[in-house]
């Protein structure tokens, strides 16, 4: 039996409006390289609080930020995006 194979732009995963936001706060927290407030995330991601707040919660979940005031990426959180660029580097340069 052949194998079907599929363009990898057929199978890629769109994101929901969450996740997109969750790889904001990430990135945001990320390149500011310091503990942001929740209204500067707030305004550099234009979100409503509701939202901002629940991707901070997804995210303190799985040990990627710290809660409170101000907002700060944990050193996993720190490894994770870097880890995370370079692969997206590495596969366009592919």
């Amino acid at each position: 039996m052949p194998v079907i194979t599929m363009p990898a732009r057929m199978r890629a995963k769109s994101f929901s409006h969450a996740e997109h936001l969750e790889i904001g706060l990430l990135n945001a927290l990320f390149d500011a390289g310091h503990p942001i407030s929740v209204t500067d995330l707030e305004t550099k991601l234009r979100c409503t609080r509701r939202d901002l707040f629940r991707a901070i919660t997804s995210q303190y979940r799985h040990g990627n930020i710290r809660k409170g005031q101000p907002i700060e990426l944990t050193n996993s959180g720190h490894i994770a995006v870097a880890a995370g660029r370079h692969a997206g580097a590495i596969a366009v340069a592919a």
